[in-house]
């Protein structure tokens, strides 16, 4: 049954308004066997606009789902373009708010290459929380450790003077009860930065960009959303952000006792976000319509067709055209989810190189951020595809 409520606000002013039929569960698993891959269950996502306070989440999520803790596999420092973003943007957060050797928390940590990054670039000290931890994938800090859970309301004893969530909250339907627990754990603290980053929904809105939804996604912020819920769960903004290509939106955050009335100038209103969510509902099927008629042209054309790009994004593409088995492959850098299975569609990632061998025609680039480093590859095995870049 679908969730009525606004998990944000606990409003019922909320409304249906985009619908994915049949997504699989789960996108960035890691998963050994065709076999295995086709049988992971599929379910709906019902994506839900809230009228009180912008916030739009998945309605039809499904909680009782384990979705990160069997081979889950999010990293994305193997690509150059990213590494030198994430560095850039790390330093920057470091002077502006002076994180020298301090105590970081780090929620939803990932593989831990973002704390790490943090500690080694400001000599700070760092604990990071996530169930999908991974031994061995950095080099050992001793600086820095990491707990294999959940955050719970065990954790707001550790040692805090910065809290790091970088695309975690995304993953939390509950988010009210999820804020209210850091909120808590800072509560006789005003000096606590707080670090906040999650995907754009205004640019997956504005772009039709329905490759960016699928179900391990289950909350979808805007500037307006984001700032006006976290004003609400008892913090003052001190910045709110729109990074690489505008796909990730940043808020910066310290807790305040009063309630703080400071809206950013990039916030927009529930009324501007309603009004792209209209142009997403007008658009959406001509987007699908056109990718379709590419998809089923390039089959008729026998054309070699892949994707470039693993993980959640490819799922998201591919939920759609599936059916239609023009792509044979799909490239990814990761080296840990080379060999596997995608979730749902069975196709296997391939490394880079297998495409000296099978020379596709056209490769279908899944973030456009990655175009140049992917065409000096392409130039280094001596190919020249034709690139579409969603």
């Amino acid at each position: 049954m679908n969730q009525a409520f606004c998990p944000c606000c606990n409003s019922t002013k909320t409304e249906e308004f985009f619908k994915v039929s049949n997504a699989p569960v789960q996108s960035i698993v890691t998963i050994k066997s065709h076999e295995e891959a086709i049988s992971i269950p599929r379910m709906d996502i019902t994506l839900t606009f809230c009228n009180s306070c912008g916030f739009i989440y998945n309605s039809s999520f499904d909680i009782s789902i384990d979705y990160y803790t069997k081979g889950y596999e999010d990293q994305q420092g193997f690509s150059p373009v990213f590494t030198k973003w994430i560095n850039d943007i790390t330093n920057k957060f470091i002077n502006k708010y002076d994180v020298r050797n301090k105590d970081v928390v780090e929620i939803g940590c990932g593989k831990g290459d973002f704390l790490n990054l943090v500690c080694e670039l400001g000599n700070n000290r760092g604990i990071g929380i996530d169930p999908a931890y991974v031994n061995g994938r950095s080099e050992s800090n001793p600086n820095v450790s990491f707990i294999k859970e959940f955050y719970s309301d065990k954790h707001g004893s550790l040692p805090n003077d910065v809290i790091l969530c970088r695309h975690t909250l995304e993953h939390i339907h509950d988010t009210k009860t999820f804020i209210q627990t850091i909120r808590k754990s800072i509560l006789k603290k005003n000096d606590v930065i707080l670090l906040i980053e999650v995907p754009s929904i205004v640019r997956i809105l504005k772009v039709h960009a329905f490759w960016d939804i699928f179900n391990e996604h289950c909350s979808y912020f805007s500037p307006g959303s984001l700032g006006r819920f976290f004003r609400m769960c008892g913090f003052e903004l001190l910045d709110v952000y729109l990074e690489y290509d505008n796909q990730y939106l940043f808020l910066e955050a310290k807790p305040t006792k009063n309630n703080s009335l400071k809206v950013h100038p990039i916030e927009e209103s529930i009324q501007q976000l309603r009004a792209y969510v209209n142009k997403f509902v007008s658009g959406i099927n001509r987007q699908l319509s056109n990718y379709r008629k590419l998809l089923l042209k390039l089959k008729n054309e026998n054309k070699k067709v892949v994707l470039w790009g693993g993980g959640s994004k490819s799922v998201g593409f591919l939920t759609h055209f599936d059916e239609l088995k023009v792509i044979k492959h799909v490239v990814d850098i990761n080296p840990h989810i080379q060999g596997n299975y995608i979730p749902g569609i069975g196709i296997q990632y391939v490394h880079p190189t297998f495409l000296k061998s099978f020379k596709p025609d056209t490769i279908i680039i899944m973030n456009e951020v990655y175009k140049n480093e992917i065409k000096k590859m392409l130039v280094e095995m001596d190919l020249d595809p034709k690139l579409i870049c969603l």
